[in-house]
């Protein structure tokens, strides 16, 4: 990264000034990084396949949370303001400043009197699904093959749409696959009394069975975060199962339903306090048999955590991550 910077004098006084604008007190640290090079490997394709000038426009518009190893539950910072650079042997590459979450204005539930243990039940109403209804599964094809998302995939009630994330870490320690489902999928319970048609009630049962189904196929796969991926309420809202314990996976499932419920409530609460929620991660306790969440990202750039060990960032690793989806034209 510092050969980059040292060689480019204009990326220098980039970082400079843009370190100075966001120095806010929100962020315990703001450091200067490389997030992309055009680095190629022995194949001739480019190691990260994104375009620069648009990965600088989306980051601009919308900061990306860098994550350690890619894991969607492990936040550190947030990816503050990038610009693109070409040093003087003709090497493009992208610049940015990172805001590291430790040692900021971290907010805790807690502190701001929200039960995180509060039970809330899952709705007795729902809504009958669209018919052109589908779910997108999400990954990086270094670390989930072609075939397994064939069988996964093959038996699925709705469409099923495929993109490929684009993880910048040089080690895969985890397995990510994000699944994208409407809300209501998630609060869907068997116990439901009121869906508007028959046949309504059997979509829905027989999109909950082929999650059942995708549940049981983690035992195939190393180390998997299969991350539930939704929107409520302008909030983007992660539910993560982690791991291949096909009984523990099934058991967090069982208790979706009210943890999904719960976090539209926690939604809302935070903003009748005037805090808007941008991001929502939640964490299934295989002790307790429970989800929590685990932090919320604000619209302010706050985070909220009642877990300070989850931004830490002695000892970081070097498997830092923007999660950088190809499908989204980058």
């Amino acid at each position: 990264m510092s050969d980059f910077f040292q060689e480019t004098p204009a990326a220098i006084k980039w970082a400079d000034e843009a370190e100075q604008r966001h120095q806010t007190g929100k962020f315990g640290e703001i450091v200067r990084a490389v997030i992309w090079t055009d680095a190629r490997g022995s194949d001739g394709k480019l190691l990260v396949a994104v375009d620069p000038d648009r990965l600088v426009t989306k980051i601009n518009s919308n900061p990306f949370t860098l994550l350690e190893n890619h894991d969607p539950g492990r936040p550190k910072g947030l990816l503050l303001e990038s610009a693109s650079f070409e040093n003087p042997d003709g090497r493009k590459f992208v610049a940015a400043v990172v805001g590291y979450y430790a040692g900021g204005d971290v907010l805790s539930f807690l502190g701001l009197g929200i039960d995180v243990d509060l039970s809330v039940p899952p709705p007795q109403q729902l809504p009958r699904l669209m018919d052109d209804v589908w779910v997108e599964i999400a990954t990086d094809a270094r670390e989930v093959d072609e075939d397994w998302l064939d069988q996964v995939t093959n038996d699925s009630p709705v469409r099923v749409e495929r993109s490929e994330l684009s993880h910048n870490a040089a080690d895969s320690l985890q397995e990510l696959i994000r699944v994208g489902l409407p809300y209501v999928l998630l609060v869907w319970n068997p116990f439901v009394t009121a869906i508007a048609t028959e046949a309504g009630k059997a979509t829905y049962a027989g999109i909950h069975a082929w999650f059942r189904k995708l549940l049981s196929r983690m035992a195939d796969r190393r180390n998997p975060i299969l991350d539930f991926h939704s929107h409520q309420d302008g909030c983007q809202v992660s539910f993560l199962f982690r791991g291949n314990n096909e009984k523990k996976l099934h058991e967090a499932m069982d208790a979706l339903a009210g943890a999904a419920a719960q976090a539209a409530r926690l939604i809302s609460r935070l903003k009748s306090q005037g805090k808007v929620s941008r991001q929502m991660v939640y964490e299934f306790d295989k002790e307790a048999l429970l989800w929590a969440p685990s932090f919320v990202l604000l619209n302010d750039d706050r985070i909220i955590t009642d877990n300070l060990a989850l931004i830490a960032i002695e000892n970081l690793p070097k498997g830092l991550s923007l999660g950088l989806t190809r499908s989204n034209s980058l």
